[in-house]
Protein backbone atom coordinates (compact mmCIF):
# COMPACT_ATOMS: atom_id res chain seq x y z
CA UNK A 1 0.00 0.00 0.00
CA UNK A 2 2.69 2.25 0.70
CA UNK A 3 4.29 2.02 -2.54
CA UNK A 4 0.76 2.37 -4.09
CA UNK A 5 0.55 5.63 -2.53
CA UNK A 6 4.33 7.10 -3.26
CA UNK A 7 3.87 5.70 -6.89
CA UNK A 8 0.39 7.76 -7.53
CA UNK A 9 1.80 10.47 -5.75
CA UNK A 10 4.61 10.63 -8.20
CA UNK A 11 2.39 10.35 -10.80
CA UNK A 12 0.63 13.07 -10.05
CA UNK A 13 3.31 15.62 -9.00
CA UNK A 14 5.50 14.97 -11.99
CA UNK A 15 4.92 15.65 -15.96
CA UNK A 16 2.10 15.07 -17.28
CA UNK A 17 0.19 14.32 -13.91
CA UNK A 18 1.52 17.88 -12.27
CA UNK A 19 1.13 19.81 -16.01
CA UNK A 20 -2.81 18.68 -16.04
CA UNK A 21 -3.34 19.26 -12.51
CA UNK A 22 -1.78 22.73 -13.34
CA UNK A 23 -4.16 22.84 -15.64
CA UNK A 24 -7.45 21.92 -14.11
CA UNK A 25 -6.56 24.52 -11.38
CA UNK A 26 -6.51 27.12 -13.57
CA UNK A 27 -9.66 25.99 -15.08
CA UNK A 28 -11.19 25.90 -11.71
CA UNK A 29 -9.85 29.90 -10.70
CA UNK A 30 -10.41 30.96 -14.06
CA UNK A 31 -12.98 34.06 -13.23
CA UNK A 32 -10.57 34.63 -10.36
CA UNK A 33 -7.22 36.40 -9.88
CA UNK A 34 -4.12 34.01 -11.80
CA UNK A 35 -6.20 31.42 -13.30
CA UNK A 36 -5.58 31.87 -16.68
CA UNK A 37 -1.64 32.69 -15.90
CA UNK A 38 -1.74 28.81 -14.38
CA UNK A 39 -3.20 27.58 -17.45
CA UNK A 40 -0.85 29.44 -19.52
CA UNK A 41 2.29 27.87 -17.52
CA UNK A 42 1.59 24.82 -17.75
CA UNK A 43 1.19 25.27 -21.71
CA UNK A 44 4.82 26.63 -21.43
CA UNK A 45 5.62 23.75 -18.87
CA UNK A 46 4.24 21.11 -21.43
CA UNK A 47 6.60 22.53 -24.15
CA UNK A 48 9.31 23.31 -22.85
CA UNK A 49 10.06 20.07 -20.66
CA UNK A 50 8.96 18.34 -23.91
CA UNK A 51 12.35 19.76 -25.97
CA UNK A 52 15.80 18.52 -26.04
CA UNK A 53 17.80 21.30 -24.63
CA UNK A 54 15.28 21.10 -21.36
CA UNK A 55 15.55 17.61 -20.72
CA UNK A 56 19.65 17.76 -21.28
CA UNK A 57 19.92 20.53 -18.92
CA UNK A 58 18.09 18.41 -16.30
CA UNK A 59 19.36 14.94 -17.40
CA UNK A 60 22.93 15.50 -17.97
CA UNK A 61 23.91 16.75 -14.42
CA UNK A 62 22.61 12.75 -13.39
CA UNK A 63 24.80 11.26 -15.95
CA UNK A 64 28.06 13.12 -15.84
CA UNK A 65 28.03 12.42 -12.40
CA UNK A 66 30.02 9.11 -12.97
CA UNK A 67 32.34 8.23 -16.00
CA UNK A 68 31.79 5.17 -18.08
CA UNK A 69 33.49 2.21 -16.55
CA UNK A 70 36.33 0.83 -18.50
CA UNK A 71 37.45 -2.39 -18.38
CA UNK A 72 40.82 -3.47 -18.79
CA UNK A 73 42.85 -7.29 -18.04
CA UNK A 74 44.60 -5.89 -14.90
CA UNK A 75 41.78 -4.30 -13.30
CA UNK A 76 39.81 -7.66 -14.60
CA UNK A 77 42.73 -9.39 -12.20
CA UNK A 78 42.18 -7.17 -9.28
CA UNK A 79 37.87 -7.77 -9.34
CA UNK A 80 38.65 -11.32 -9.20
CA UNK A 81 41.37 -11.38 -6.57
CA UNK A 82 39.01 -9.15 -4.79
CA UNK A 83 35.73 -11.36 -5.16
CA UNK A 84 33.60 -8.68 -6.63
CA UNK A 85 30.18 -9.55 -7.79
CA UNK A 86 28.20 -7.70 -10.42
CA UNK A 87 24.61 -6.00 -9.66
CA UNK A 88 22.32 -5.58 -11.86
CA UNK A 89 18.90 -3.54 -11.13
CA UNK A 90 15.93 -3.84 -13.21
CA UNK A 91 14.07 -0.92 -15.10
CA UNK A 92 10.57 -2.37 -16.40
CA UNK A 93 8.77 -5.36 -17.98
CA UNK A 94 7.37 -5.80 -21.20
CA UNK A 95 5.15 -8.29 -20.27
CA UNK A 96 3.97 -11.06 -22.40
CA UNK A 97 5.43 -10.61 -25.05
CA UNK A 98 3.79 -12.22 -28.40
CA UNK A 99 6.78 -12.25 -30.85
CA UNK A 100 8.38 -14.34 -27.85
CA UNK A 101 5.42 -16.71 -27.43
CA UNK A 102 3.60 -14.81 -24.80
CA UNK A 103 6.40 -14.65 -22.15
CA UNK A 104 7.58 -11.98 -20.06
CA UNK A 105 10.66 -9.69 -21.94
CA UNK A 106 11.99 -6.55 -20.73
CA UNK A 107 11.72 -3.00 -22.21
CA UNK A 108 13.85 0.02 -22.91
CA UNK A 109 15.74 1.07 -19.83
CA UNK A 110 15.68 -2.49 -18.34
CA UNK A 111 16.71 -4.40 -21.39
CA UNK A 112 20.02 -2.04 -21.93
CA UNK A 113 20.84 -2.20 -18.60
CA UNK A 114 20.69 -6.27 -19.08
CA UNK A 115 22.65 -6.11 -22.21
CA UNK A 116 25.29 -4.18 -20.69
CA UNK A 117 25.43 -5.90 -17.47
CA UNK A 118 26.18 -9.11 -19.60
CA UNK A 119 28.91 -7.32 -21.89
CA UNK A 120 30.15 -6.45 -18.01
CA UNK A 121 30.04 -10.20 -16.95
CA UNK A 122 31.58 -12.30 -19.89
CA UNK A 123 34.44 -10.02 -19.40
CA UNK A 124 34.99 -10.20 -16.23
CA UNK A 125 33.83 -13.74 -15.69
CA UNK A 126 32.17 -12.77 -12.29
CA UNK A 127 28.72 -13.43 -11.05
CA UNK A 128 26.20 -11.24 -11.49
CA UNK A 129 22.90 -10.59 -9.17
CA UNK A 130 20.02 -9.25 -10.83
CA UNK A 131 17.60 -7.37 -8.28
CA UNK A 132 14.01 -6.71 -9.05
CA UNK A 133 10.40 -8.04 -7.91
CA UNK A 134 6.81 -9.05 -8.93
CA UNK A 135 5.94 -5.04 -9.13
CA UNK A 136 2.82 -3.89 -6.88
CA UNK A 137 0.03 -6.71 -8.48
CA UNK A 138 2.19 -9.22 -6.91
CA UNK A 139 1.28 -11.81 -9.49
CA UNK A 140 3.47 -11.16 -12.24
CA UNK A 141 6.94 -12.90 -12.94
CA UNK A 142 9.94 -11.53 -11.11
CA UNK A 143 11.63 -9.11 -12.88
CA UNK A 144 14.74 -10.61 -11.65
CA UNK A 145 14.00 -14.08 -13.42
CA UNK A 146 13.52 -12.58 -16.64
CA UNK A 147 16.62 -10.58 -16.53
CA UNK A 148 18.42 -13.60 -15.80
CA UNK A 149 16.35 -15.23 -18.92
CA UNK A 150 18.06 -12.48 -21.16
CA UNK A 151 21.30 -12.64 -19.45
CA UNK A 152 21.94 -16.04 -20.43
CA UNK A 153 20.90 -15.52 -24.03
CA UNK A 154 23.08 -12.59 -24.18
CA UNK A 155 25.75 -15.11 -23.53
CA UNK A 156 26.30 -15.33 -19.80
CA UNK A 157 27.26 -18.73 -18.00
CA UNK A 158 24.40 -19.90 -16.13
CA UNK A 159 26.61 -20.80 -13.32
CA UNK A 160 27.66 -17.07 -12.78
CA UNK A 161 23.80 -15.94 -12.88
CA UNK A 162 21.94 -15.20 -9.55
CA UNK A 163 18.40 -13.77 -8.63
CA UNK A 164 17.14 -11.36 -5.76
CA UNK A 165 13.12 -11.58 -6.39
CA UNK A 166 11.11 -9.67 -3.73
CA UNK A 167 12.67 -5.86 -3.96
CA UNK A 168 10.16 -3.64 -5.29
CA UNK A 169 12.63 -0.18 -4.79
CA UNK A 170 15.99 0.72 -5.06
CA UNK A 171 16.16 0.77 -1.17
CA UNK A 172 15.01 -2.70 -1.04
CA UNK A 173 17.42 -3.79 -4.23
CA UNK A 174 20.43 -2.94 -1.75
CA UNK A 175 18.92 -4.04 1.59
CA UNK A 176 18.09 -7.34 -0.01
CA UNK A 177 21.49 -7.83 -1.74
CA UNK A 178 23.81 -6.95 1.24
CA UNK A 179 21.83 -9.59 2.83
CA UNK A 180 22.84 -12.15 0.09
CA UNK A 181 26.26 -10.98 -0.46
CA UNK A 182 26.91 -10.72 3.17
CA UNK A 183 26.68 -14.72 3.23
CA UNK A 184 29.45 -15.06 0.75
CA UNK A 185 32.04 -12.59 2.05
CA UNK A 186 31.20 -10.51 -0.73
CA UNK A 187 31.32 -6.45 0.01
CA UNK A 188 32.34 -4.98 -3.27
CA UNK A 189 30.19 -4.48 -6.41
CA UNK A 190 29.65 -3.25 -9.76
CA UNK A 191 27.00 -1.73 -9.92
CA UNK A 192 24.81 -1.60 -13.22
CA UNK A 193 22.00 0.69 -13.94
CA UNK A 194 20.76 3.78 -16.45
CA UNK A 195 23.15 6.48 -16.01
CA UNK A 196 20.85 9.14 -14.95
CA UNK A 197 20.04 6.79 -12.46
CA UNK A 198 23.16 5.66 -11.06
CA UNK A 199 24.23 8.83 -8.23
CA UNK A 200 20.38 7.61 -6.18
CA UNK A 201 21.46 4.21 -6.41
CA UNK A 202 24.88 4.48 -5.62
CA UNK A 203 24.00 6.43 -2.51
CA UNK A 204 21.80 3.92 -1.57
CA UNK A 205 24.05 0.42 -1.74
CA UNK A 206 27.25 2.56 0.18
CA UNK A 207 24.42 3.18 3.02
CA UNK A 208 24.24 -0.70 3.07
CA UNK A 209 28.32 -0.03 3.10
CA UNK A 210 29.06 -1.93 0.18
CA UNK A 211 31.80 -0.66 -1.93
CA UNK A 212 30.54 0.50 -4.81
CA UNK A 213 31.99 0.52 -8.40
CA UNK A 214 29.56 2.47 -10.79
CA UNK A 215 28.74 0.89 -14.25
CA UNK A 216 26.75 3.30 -15.60
CA UNK A 217 24.85 2.57 -19.14
CA UNK A 218 21.78 3.94 -21.52
CA UNK A 219 22.55 7.42 -21.83
CA UNK A 220 19.92 9.97 -22.68
CA UNK A 221 21.22 13.57 -23.37
CA UNK A 222 22.01 14.41 -26.63
CA UNK A 223 24.30 17.69 -25.15
CA UNK A 224 24.51 19.93 -28.24
CA UNK A 225 23.89 19.55 -31.85
CA UNK A 226 20.67 21.18 -31.72
CA UNK A 227 18.29 21.96 -34.66
CA UNK A 228 15.27 23.53 -35.40
CA UNK A 229 13.28 20.11 -34.21
CA UNK A 230 15.25 19.88 -31.20
CA UNK A 231 13.31 23.10 -30.16
CA UNK A 232 9.68 21.45 -30.74
CA UNK A 233 8.22 18.97 -28.34
CA UNK A 234 8.37 15.51 -28.61
CA UNK A 235 6.75 12.56 -26.50
CA UNK A 236 9.76 11.02 -25.67
CA UNK A 237 11.88 13.57 -24.45
CA UNK A 238 8.82 14.50 -21.93
CA UNK A 239 9.26 11.11 -20.82
CA UNK A 240 13.03 11.57 -20.51
CA UNK A 241 12.35 15.02 -18.49
CA UNK A 242 10.05 13.14 -16.32
CA UNK A 243 12.83 10.88 -15.63
CA UNK A 244 14.90 13.28 -14.56
CA UNK A 245 13.15 15.32 -12.47
CA UNK A 246 11.75 11.52 -10.42
CA UNK A 247 15.08 11.40 -9.81
CA UNK A 248 15.96 14.66 -8.32
CA UNK A 249 13.18 14.15 -5.95
CA UNK A 250 14.32 10.57 -5.22
CA UNK A 251 17.93 11.32 -4.61
CA UNK A 252 16.47 13.85 -1.93
CA UNK A 253 14.17 11.57 -0.31
CA UNK A 254 16.53 8.84 0.09
CA UNK A 255 19.64 11.57 1.39
CA UNK A 256 16.83 12.23 4.02
CA UNK A 257 15.94 9.19 4.44
CA UNK A 258 20.04 8.10 4.90
CA UNK A 259 21.47 11.45 6.08
CA UNK A 260 23.48 9.40 8.44
CA UNK A 261 25.34 7.69 5.64
CA UNK A 262 26.82 10.15 3.66
CA UNK A 263 28.79 9.05 0.68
Amino acid sequence: MTLFISKSIAFLLLPPGGIILLALLGLLFWKYRGGKELIIASMVLLWVLSTEPMRDALISPLESHFSVLKINPPMIHQLRQEHVAIVLLGGGMYKQAPEFGNRNALKGHALMRTLYAAQVAKKTGLDIYSTGGRGMGGRDEPESRVMNRWLIKFGVDPKHVFREDTAKTTAENAANIKRILQKKNINKIILVTTAWHMPRSVHVFKSQGLDVIPAPCAYVAKLGDYNILSFLPQAHVLADSSDALHEYLGILWYQWVYADHPE
